[in-house]
């Protein structure tokens, strides 16, 4: 089949779910989803989105990202004589270069952590006033120790540049011109590359002092304050809203709160992105040119054809003018190119990083400076569209709560480690060889990179289809909820977990109503486990989405998912041996430690429910006999009052007696209103607690149903419980 534009798809979402239950591979659904030959033609034209979207919002994140590019550029054209200012050694240069750009990263995460949680607008504004608060107090240092220092304070923002303005522009403007739109953002780099490096090269030999120049970063408090006044898009609202208009949808009230996933979750989640995944591994090796280049280059202009500071300016004002030539191309064909292949933009990447290498590679051994200048000119042509390609692919591909911090995740691999080598390791080796055979470095390194991004455009296609596939399954969610549909304790929606390259659970759709007890049967090794552990948190899913009473909790991690009164006894010997029964008790107050009074009453709770762990009290957990060391895993359990309970293989290794105690246990939690997921073994034993099962077998799902019908599919029962399952043992 043909292929399609991303998001001008007339699929009806029962027609996507359907082509997703016939087919494990994601993948597969893009030929349904990306309908042939829509995507031809050119996109809307960018005057009118803008005027309906507003211009507002896209010349001010320019201008935010323009200044602090400014002085990030001019300092590294003004290097030698901050080296000299400072009595620097090359290798020092390069480490004062590295603190800088790993500056940026530490301050980068933290606020797309906050830009994602909050408004993207506020926190690049602060950013940019506490910017023009620093940058003069670097120009007043009296030595590097303070000028370090103050950058590290004035690089919060950079830190918002490439991460919350992305962000926040993916959401404020149309899908359709998303290319175009970081296009213009991106003219921030050319502009800070010639008119911004000028202007501090210019300020500098104006006034004989590096230092003068800095005075230009108080641009950035206006601009800050401008900032604040502008409209704060809804994330992901704009991208869905076109997806289910492509799809002939009702989109009014489908909107779902996004989760607050902590940031490990977040990475996790970012990181089974395939193409994402290498995309941060090939920018992490460009991180290696995106460092060096600046800062070297200009060592390589100042020693190899002896430029002074006006004259290495007015270098690389040349230079940076090839921006204006390059982004044009992401300009024109960006947005033409995703529309009818969405690969086909990180492909333009790949070629473009590799043009870039080989070309800067060449100019460094060519006979006269022009040839040098040309040739690093037209490298910068070619390198220009990469960001920008890089930034579509990636805001079609990432969940639009975790932007900000997915486009960090780029500044963590680029320059940290990348900009690692890039900085100190290429400074010692031009220390040792010369700044002409370091710098050559960067063809090969370039071309490793390209390979990446070109294997990683493969996976493109499927990502997005996630994508597709996670809006209208919350649409599919905000109809039931709009129509009055009762919410279940617990749903399952397509979904797949792996460890490793193995694959554990496929495609497994189920849900739990409010206040049932159901049975998880299957074989051993056939995903019992893996699946409640997704649920608890302990494990996260590589698709799919897990809700809770309601609520995503897909990426959520333990200690969130307990908030969510949810409770999991893993199965076996779930007690501290060492500690008393008391201690091990106390263990279970964990969850609500600041309200002593609820803590208190639980522990009484537990023992009125379990007397035989009373007399013991101060006994050790590991001289209890089996049985009642269950009763002491599940009493713990119970104190945080959950109310969905999953418990994995409760009779384990127990006696019958002690089996009885605790099925009544169970039954009596579930008669106070909990919701009960148990894993069994024994068919006979789950009909008497559940009426209704759930099959798993290699993974997929293969029955849900009442319990009593389940005894008829021999199919099943047969090769897993043989006997067992009709007399009863096991």
């Amino acid at each position: 089949m043909a292929e399609g534009a991303l998001f001008d798809f007339t699929v009806p979402d029962e027609l996507l779910k359907e082509a997703v239950s016939r087919h494990r591979d994601p993948a597969a659904v893009a030929d349904i989803a990306l309908m042939p030959g829509t995507g031809e033609g050119k996109p809307p034209p960018l005057m009118g989105i803008l005027r309906a979207s507003g211009f507002s919002g896209l010349v001010l994140m320019t201008a935010a990202a323009f200044v602090p590019g400014m002085i990030s550029n001019g300092l590294g054209v003004l290097g030698p004589n901050v080296q000299h200012s400072f009595h620097l050694s090359l290798a020092g240069l390069g480490a004062v270069a590295f603190v800088a750009a790993v500056a940026q990263i530490a301050w980068g995460l933290p606020v797309a952590i906050l830009g994602d949680r909050g408004s993207r607008k506020v926190v690049t504004a602060v950013t940019l006033l506490i910017f023009a608060a620093a940058v003069p107090l670097m120009a007043l240092s009296p030595n590097v120790w303070f000028f370090v220092f103050f950058y590290l304070i004035a690089a919060v923002a950079f830190g918002t540049s490439d991460t919350v303005m992305n962000s926040y522009l993916s959401d404020a403007y149309p899908t359709e011109a998303r290319a175009r739109v970081f296009a213009w953002r991106n003219v921030s780099d050319p502009l800070a590359q010639t008119v911004g490096v000028g202007a501090m090269t210019f300020v500098a030999a104006t006034t004989g002092n590096w230092r003068w120049s800095l005075l230009l970063g108080l641009v950035a408090f206006p601009i800050g304050l401008w900032v604040l006044r502008i409209r704060e898009p809804a994330k992901g609202e704009n991208e869905s809203n076109h997806i289910l208009k492509s799809s002939g949808m009702d989109i009014a009230g489908q909107q779902e709160a996004a989760p607050k996933v902590l940031f490990g979750s977040a990475v996790t989640r970012i990181m089974r992105i395939r193409s994402l995944y290498y995309e941060l591994v090939a920018v992490a090796i460009l991180g290696f040119a995106g460092t060096g280049v600046p800062l070297f280059g200009s060592i390589y202009f100042n020693r190899v054809w002896h430029q002074g500071t006006g004259q290495r300016g007015h270098i690389y004002v040349i230079i940076g003018l090839a921006a204006f030539v390059g982004v044009p191309v992401a300009w024109a064909v960006g947005d033409r190119l995703f529309r009818r292949a969405p690969q086909r933009p990180l492909q333009l990447a790949a070629l473009c990083i590799v043009l870039f290498g080989g070309l800067f590679a060449v100019s460094l051994y060519m006979p006269a400076l022009w040839l040098v200048v040309l040739f690093q000119f037209l490298a910068n042509v070619a390198v220009a569209p990469l960001s920008i390609s890089i930034f579509q692919t990636l805001a079609a591909t990432a969940p639009p709560e975790m932007r900000s911090i997915t486009f960090a995740l780029f500044g963590v691999y680029g320059l940290v480690f990348g900009g690692f080598a890039g900085a100190v390791v290429l400074g010692a080796f031009a220390d040792a060889v010369g700044v002409t055979a370091a710098l050559t470095l960067i063809g090969p390194v370039c071309l490793a990179g390209g390979i990446l991004l070109y294997v990683g455009s493969r996976y493109v296609r499927r990502d997005i289809t996630l994508v597709i596939e996670d809006v209208l399954e919350r649409y599919a969610e905000g109809k039931r909820r709009q129509s009055g549909g009762k919410i279940p304790a617990l749903q399952l929606h397509n979904l797949d977990f792996f460890y490793g390259a193995n694959q554990v659970l496929f495609d497994v759709n189920l849900e739990v109503h409010e206040g049932e007890i159901v049975a998880l049967l299957g074989t051993n090794g056939a995903g019992k486990s893996t699946l409640l552990r997704a649920v608890s948190g302990l494990e996260h899913p590589h698709r799919g989405v897990i809700r809770i009473f309601g609520v995503n909790c897909t990426y959520l991690e333990p200690e969130q998912i307990i908030d969510q009164r949810v409770a999991l006894l893993v199965g076996g010997k779930m007690t501290f041996p060492g500690l008393t029964v008391r201690d091990n008790l106390r263990v279970g107050e964990h969850s609500f430690r600041r309200d002593g009074a609820r803590a208190r009453s639980a522990m009484s709770d537990a023992l009125d429910t379990f007397p035989e762990l009373a007399s013991r009290i101060d006994q050790p957990a590991g001289t209890l006999s089996g049985g009642e060391q269950q009763m002491l895993a599940l009493a713990r359990v119970m104190m945080t009052q959950p109310q969905l309970l999953m418990i994995d293989e409760l009779a384990l290794g127990l006696a019958p007696k002690s089996v009885e105690h605790l099925m009544a246990i169970v039954r009596q939690v579930n008669a106070q209103g909990s919701t009960v997921i148990l894993v069994e073994q024994s068919v006979n034993r789950a009909m008497s607690l559940a009426k209704r099962a759930f099959f798993l077998e290699r993974g997929e799902l293969r029955f849900d149903g009442p319990t009593v019908e389940l005894l008829e599919r021999d199919d099943l029962l047969r090769p897993v419980f043989l006997a067992g399952a009709t007399t009863g043992l096991g």
